[in-house]
């Protein structure tokens, strides 16, 4: 056992070996687990809504944290590329310099990523691809002083496009807030039937929605509030958010000039609720604030999660409002 060589940081290979085997041992079992067990106790994020339930500084520090994984990575190819070419006979200190030289110029993850692999950096293309946060011009959203709808303003639309400085846990927090009390003004979309504004307010064990309409009075010209039929779906019965229109309903021709950006699905057991925002930043307000809430839900009974492809989910605003627009 003495009389054994050794490598050129004066590990024995064998050794090295058998601690890499059992590393990508243990890996492999991690891997066979069953998501929702890696979700629970590992802190595995479900991919459906990862980047909308977290802040902003927990996506910074993730990404921070990633650098330096991808790093240990790196070097951690530099040692076994080292070790085999010591078990072949080639000039190990030779690579293992060039490798440790190379490791240390590059410093930033796109460097290393385009220098080893030839790639681009995948998270620039994923900020791209994210909203502006730029509200655009939408009839639906009210103007901060136009209370001609709503004498009482009780709609209370949050001012979502301030300059995201660091703000984001405000607006979320801001939008759960509304959320509970009194309820977000947001265009429901059915299968059938015309879009109509409801109410959306989130309870503690449901979600209720009903339509809000103002029609004239015949005694006077003033604008009656005309509420629709109460309609709720247990938090239990939600599965995953969809961000953008990946339903049927939102699919629809009638739908094709409603921006994916405000778009996005609450898919549940029974069917889908396809609401669309009045700005990007309200979507992802939104999003977030289901995203956590689902979490907490779903955190003991994640066997009962069921993924069914969402253009298949019937729109659970079909249910008639009185036959008013399919709502």
């Amino acid at each position: 056992m003495s009389d054994r060589p050794l490598g050129p940081l004066g590990i024995d290979p064998l050794t090295f070996s058998a601690s890499l085997f059992g590393l990508l041992f243990l890996f492999v079992l991690y891997l066979l687990l069953p998501r929702g067990v890696r979700v629970q106790y590992f802190g595995a994020y479900p991919k459906r809504y990862a980047w909308s339930a977290r802040t902003r500084g927990g996506r910074m520090r993730k990404k921070s944290g990633g650098e330096v994984s991808f790093k240990f990575a790196v070097l951690t190819f530099a040692l076994t590329t080292c070790h085999l070419n010591s078990l072949l006979g080639v000039h190990s200190l030779t690579y293992c310099r060039f490798y440790f030289f190379h490791f240390r110029r590059d410093h930033g993850r796109r460097s290393l990523r385009q220098s080893l692999f030839g790639g681009s950096s995948i998270s620039s293309a994923r900020v791209a691809a994210r909203p502006t946060g730029r509200a655009p011009s939408n009839p639906r959203a009210m103007a901060p002083g136009d209370n001609t709808a709503d004498p009482n303003n009780n709609s209370r639309h949050l001012d979502f496009n301030t300059p995201s400085t660091n703000q984001e846990d405000i607006v979320v927090s801001a939008a759960m807030q509304q959320l509970r009390d009194p309820g977000v003004l947001i265009v429901a979309h059915g299968s059938r039937g015309k879009p109509k504004t409801v109410r959306l307010v989130l309870t503690e064990n449901a979600i209720t929605w009903r339509t809000e309409m103002r029609k004239k009075s015949v005694a006077g010209g003033n604008k009656e509030l005309k509420l629709g039929k109460l309609h709720q779906v247990p938090l239990s019965h939600i599965m995953y958010v969809d961000i953008g229109k990946q339903t049927t309903a939102l699919r629809r021709v009638e739908n094709a000039a409603v921006s994916e950006a405000l778009c996005f699905s609450l898919l549940t057991k029974e069917g889908s609720l396809d609401l669309e925002a009045n700005s990007p930043r309200e979507r992802d307000a939104l999003v977030q604030c289901f995203s956590l809430v689902l979490d907490e839900v779903h955190a003991q009974n994640w066997r009962d999660i069921y993924r069914g492809p969402s253009s298949d989910m019937p729109s659970s605003f079909d249910e008639g409002d009185g036959g008013i627009g399919g709502l």
